[in-house]
């Protein structure tokens, strides 16, 4: 199995090569959720876990903070498959946030076959505040997330790049 140190990306704008992703659950506030993040032959990338909100959890993670992003980028776009559940895109941003967890997010569904997603950034909705604008050059951290419910986990994503 390789480790997610591995992984290569090219993105339209930024290069965000694979010491820049990471994994992590709700373990860090003392959730149980569970996650595996594993990277393919393919270079696509397989999340598999549990999302529990037992002992207040609810989350799992695949995250980036991108640096050196334009203004002018307008959104995401990858390809992912899975296994016919939604998933969220979630985008916090630097600086003050109340709560301090606040961050804007988009849904997406998958299906168990290749699908092409473009997500525009003006879609994201807000979870929480922060006293940043919402643009490119104010984002801390980028993830795709199983959130806000007991689910299985069961994700691959490929071709991430912001446009």
């Amino acid at each position: 199995m390789r480790n997610l140190f591995f992984i290569i990306m090219t993105l339209t704008f930024t290069f965000l090569g694979a010491e820049n992703w990471y994994s992590y659950t709700d373990n860090v506030m003392g959730g149980k959720s569970e996650l595996v993040a594993k990277v393919n032959e393919d270079n696509s990338i397989t999340l598999k876990g549990d999302v529990t909100t037992e002992n207040n959890g609810g989350f799992v993670r695949l995250a980036t903070r991108p640096d050196g992003l334009s203004e002018n980028i307008k959104g995401i776009r990858f390809q992912a498959k899975g296994n016919n559940e939604t998933y969220d895109l979630h985008v916090s941003l630097k600086g003050i946030k109340m709560p301090p967890w606040s961050f804007k997010s988009k849904k997406f569904y998958v299906s168990d076959q290749w699908q092409d997603f473009q997500i525009e950034f003006k879609d994201f909705e807000n979870y929480g505040y922060s006293a940043r604008r919402f643009k490119p050059t104010n984002f801390n951290e980028v993830s795709f997330a199983g959130y806000g419910r007991d689910f299985k986990v069961n994700l691959e994503l490929r071709n991430i790049e912001f446009y």
